[in-house]
C-alpha cells in the first residue's frame, strides 16, 4: 500500500512539473472585437417598397466577437472564435430572426507551420474574395457586387447563405509560397438539408497587384423543395496607383438546377478627396434561362471621413435598376466604430 501512494506520489510530481514545463513554453491570448454601424437612410431596391429606417449594415455589418487562443511550442496553436451579428434597430441578434445565436463564425481552430485547419460555422471563401476585391467592401446593403452575387435572389447570383454550417476548411500558412494563399472548404450545410457544398480560393499578391480565384459548389437534395446544383467561379483583382485603388470582378454561376446561368460583372474604385476618401462601385448582371431573361444595373457611391484611427463617418448612395422593374434609390447617412 505504501508502495503504491510512493509511486502515485511520483507521477503527480511528475505530472505537476511537466505541465509547469509545458506551461513556461506555451502562450495564452484573447481578443474581444467587433464594428458597431448605425445608420439612418431611406432604402429601395428596385423593385420594392421604399423605407425609412435605421439600419445596422450600411458600410459594414455590425457584429461582436471574442478570440481565444493557446500557443505552444513548435508553432501549435489551438483557439476557439465566436463572433454574432448585431442589429441595432430592433436590439436583436443575427442578420434576421432566422439566424443562429453565433451567426456570424463559430468555430475550433488549430493553427501550426502547416497551416490553419477550422471546424464549425465559416464564412465562404467566394464571399471573403468578393469583400475584399471591391470599393465597398461587406457592405451588403450598398456594395453592388455584394448584393448581385449574394442579396438578388437565386435567379441571379449564388444559391444558400454566405456561412456554411458543419464545415471544416483549410488555409495554407502565410510562409509556405510568398505572396500566395491556397483556402479550401467542405460543409455538409444545415442539419435538416444535408448537402454537399464545397468551395475554394487562391490569392497571390505581388507588390501592388492583387488577384483572386474563388469557386464554390452547392449540391442539396430535398424530397420536398427543389434540388440545388449550382457551380460559380470568380475572378478579382485589385491594384493601387497611389493616387487611386482600383478593383474589378468577374463571377459567373452556373444552376442546373433551375436552370439558370448568370454573369456578373463589376468595377470599383476608391481615391482620396479632401480629408476622406470617395468610394465607387457599379455591378452589371445578366441572367438568362428558358424562362429567364434578366438585366441588373447597380451604381453605388459612398463618401468616408476617418473621424479618428477607429471611427468614420459616411454618406452612401445606391441606384439600382432591374429591366421591367420599378427604378430603386436608396441612401444613408450613419457612423462606423471598430473595436
Amino acid at each position: 500500500m505504501n508502495h503504491s501512494k510512493k509511486i502515485l506520489r511520483r507521477a503527480a510530481v511528475a505530472a505537476l512539473l511537466g505541465g509547469a514545463a509545458l506551461a513556461a513554453h506555451a502562450q495564452a491570448d484573447y481578443s474581444v472585437y467587433g464594428v458597431f454601424d448605425f445608420s439612418y437612410g431611406r432604402f429601395e431596391p428596385s423593385g420594392q417598397v421604399r423605407t425609412h429606417r435605421f439600419n445596422s449594415n450600411s458600410m459594414t455589418a455590425s457584429f461582436a466577437g471574442v478570440n481565444a487562443k493557446y500557443g505552444f511550442e513548435g508553432g501549435w496553436t489551438p483557439g476557439i472564435t465566436l463572433e454574432s451579428f448585431i442589429r441595432f434597430q430592433d436590439f436583436k441578434g443575427g442578420r434576421n430572426d432566422d439566424d443562429p445565436n453565433l451567426s456570424r463564425n463559430a468555430f475550433f481552430s488549430v493553427g501550426s507551420n502547416y497551416g490553419t485547419v477550422r471546424i464549425g460555422r465559416l464564412q465562404t471563401f467566394l464571399f471573403d474574395a468578393t469583400t475584399r476585391f471591391n470599393a465597398l467592401g461587406n457592405s451588403v446593403a450598398f456594395s453592388p457586387a455584394v448584393r448581385h452575387v449574394f442579396a438578388s435572389g437565386t435567379l441571379e447570383g449564388v444559391q444558400g447563405d454566405f456561412y456554411w454550417d458543419r464545415a471544416v476548411s483549410y488555409q495554407t500558412p502565410p510562409g509556405l509560397v510568398e505572396g500566395v494563399a491556397l483556402n479550401v472548404m467542405y460543409s455538409q450545410g444545415e442539419t435538416d438539408r444535408r448537402g454537399d457544398l464545397s468551395g475554394a480560393s487562391l490569392v497571390v499578391s505581388r507588390g501592388l497587384l492583387s488577384v483572386s480565384l474563388a469557386a464554390q459548389r452547392v449540391s442539396v437534395v430535398d424530397p420536398v423543395e427543389d434540388p440545388i446544383k449550382e457551380t460559380t467561379v470568380q475572378l478579382g483583382a485589385t491594384y493601387n496607383f497611389g493616387w487611386a485603388r482600383v478593383f474589378a470582378q468577374y463571377t459567373q454561376t452556373d444552376d442546373t438546377g433551375l436552370e439558370v446561368d448568370s454573369k456578373i460583372a463589376a468595377a470599383g474604385l476608391i481615391a482620396p478627396l479632401g480629408p476622406g476618401n470617395v468610394h465607387l462601385q457599379v455591378a452589371h448582371t445578366t441572367a438568362k434561362g428558358p424562362a429567364v431573361d434578366r438585366r441588373h444595373t447597380s451604381v453605388s457611391a459612398a463618401y468616408l471621413y476617418p473621424y479618428d484611427s477607429v471611427t468614420d463617418i459616411y454618406a452612401v448612395g445606391m441606384d439600382d435598376r432591374v429591366r421591367g422593374q420599378t427604378r430603386g434609390a436608396s441612401v444613408a447617412a450613419g457612423v462606423r466604430w471598430r473595436f
